[in-house]
């Protein structure tokens, strides 16, 4: 069975005339290949043409046999996982995009993604990503689930030479500051503790330098081209260097409920809850696991 429609046969298919198939295939909106001087269309990918062209509607990533897109905040526990998945002979390819957590949600909204990790912290009620929802992505079902708990604090270097006790010493004009990306849930936490302390961010030398994840900052202090940053604890064991603690944050995978039982997404829900997991999370440290695997909110 011939598995493309010709022209006439898809224009009975859309219910249009073969003129305008035509039209659309000059104007390069129409999928379609050219087969011994004839068009021809592959129904599955006309059926996807049709649904991404709804209007006000978003169309659902489509499931394709071991593919796990993950995008969002960065976190060494996360690449870790991710990558003993797809080594341990299971038929999973997880793709992670560090982004993030607002480029997260943006993603999630153009269903780009299975999965986005968020740690964004709505100061009005101390909430952890869920008041985000709302502002972000209305109308929009996702489901929250837990990853870890990650103490975020300033990195610093481990003998501590200018004497740093907090966010207050980063006015020094001579105490370089290595910043995050604009979006990430890091940076908007910097914004707020400097806010807090009636800091303006042109008070603090570096903060437009930005990197995007906490290894980065964790390196850049460590070669001498900063003196301070925000980032986890982990980072900060991992490469001997000095942490101040400033709180502890909630990190959580949001997944839009399409997709919630996807085979590939519950394989990599199925990880967080075992003992191995645990196990990793310990030996990196500065997490907390008590929540793993949880789900926290659905919408």
């Amino acid at each position: 069975m011939n598995k493309y429609m010709n022209t006439r046969e898809l224009s009975r298919y859309l219910g249009v005339n073969e003129k305008k198939i035509y039209s659309l295939i000059a104007e390069k909106r129409l999928p379609a290949t050219k087969i011994t001087g004839k068009w021809g269309f592959l129904k599955e990918l006309v059926d996807i043409w049709l649904e991404n062209s709804i209007e006000n509607h978003q169309p659902i990533l489509r499931r394709q046999k071991g593919l796990l897109l993950v995008a969002g905040s960065n976190d060494p526990l996360l690449n870790l996982i991710l990558n003993e998945l797809e080594r341990a002979g299971e038929p999973l390819f997880p793709f992670l995009c560090t982004t993030g957590s607002l480029a997260g949600l943006s993603m999630l909204k153009a269903r780009s993604v299975h999965i986005s990790g968020s740690h964004l912290l709505d100061t009005a009620n101390g909430e952890y990503n869920i008041p985000f929802l709302a502002s972000h992505i209305p109308d929009f079902s996702v489901v929250a689930v837990n990853f870890a708990y990650r103490q975020q604090g300033l990195i610093i270097r481990g003998e501590n030479p200018l004497k740093i006790k907090g966010i207050e010493d980063l006015v020094r004009p001579y105490i370089r500051f290595i910043n995050r990306q604009k979006g990430s849930g890091t940076h908007l936490l910097v914004d707020e503790h400097l806010k807090r302390l009636g800091i303006d961010p042109s008070q603090v030398s570096g903060y437009e330098t930005e990197v995007s994840t906490h290894l980065e900052t964790g390196i850049s202090i460590l070669k001498g081209d900063a003196d301070a940053g925000v980032g986890i604890r982990t980072i900060a064991e991992m490469l001997g260097l000095g942490f101040i603690p400033l709180q502890e944050e909630r990190f959580d995978l949001l997944i839009p409920k399409d997709y919630f039982f996807f085979e590939e997404v519950q394989q990599f829900l199925d990880a967080l809850k075992t003992s191995q997991f645990r196990g990793k999370a310990a030996s990196l440290g500065g997490y907390d696991t008590r929540d793993s695997g949880r789900i926290i909110y659905t919408s």
